[in-house]
């Protein structure tokens, strides 16, 4: 095994094992998922996966995401916040648009900018989530989300594409957000 394929593997299991504490922390009901970034990063995690198998970038991260990213789903809708706000269903609609265009140009790669847009702006309930209810948020969780980041990214510099890195540093720009947020945000 190259040392880029040893970081994408190890890019996926820290990226798959960041989910044990956030499922574990949402059925103690310790931890509120957004149910619409959770929708959102699960269908378009879908798609950035099947685009990238065309483009033949996938990474462990975006494998990981794709399998575990739906168990969330499930669990936000029982334990998650409930309803939708205007800004969760602006932004499903957005993110609906990018795939929308994905289609309408019949192109791979512009399906991983549309998807790696819309998972970027599915992400925003979410941040606002952590802004106002951090308590509801798994620190270790989201710790291990970005922990996966910087294997995925130099994993991806082997094939130093758009198509290979655009998926990892998008997750690198999120994760990062949420680190902040979490970790270093000042509360008033």
């Amino acid at each position: 095994m190259d040392i880029y394929k040893f970081f994408s593997v190890v890019s996926g299991i820290v990226f798959a094992s960041a989910f044990v504490p956030y499922i574990i922390a949402i059925v103690k009901r310790e931890t509120k998922p957004v149910i619409s970034s959770w929708v959102i990063w699960a269908t378009l995690d879908t798609i950035a996966f099947v685009a990238m198998w065309v483009k033949e970038t996938i990474n462990g991260q975006i494998a990981a995401a794709v399998i575990l990213s739906w168990s969330v789903v499930v669990l936000a809708m029982i334990f998650g916040e409930k309803g939708w706000t205007r800004l969760d269903k602006a932004c499903l609609a957005v993110a609906s648009l990018g795939v929308i265009l994905w289609l309408a140009f019949n192109n791979a790669v512009f399906g991983i900018i549309a998807s790696q847009s819309a998972i970027f702006i599915g992400s925003i309930p979410t941040f606002r989530h952590a802004l106002k209810k951090p308590a509801e948020e798994n620190k270790l969780a989201w710790f291990l989300y970005w922990l996966s980041c910087p294997p995925a990214v130099y994993a991806a510099m082997q094939q130093a594409s758009f198509e290979a890195l655009a998926q990892p540093i998008n997750f690198l720009i999120i994760e990062s957000i949420m680190v902040y947020l979490l970790f270093f945000k000042k509360r008033a």
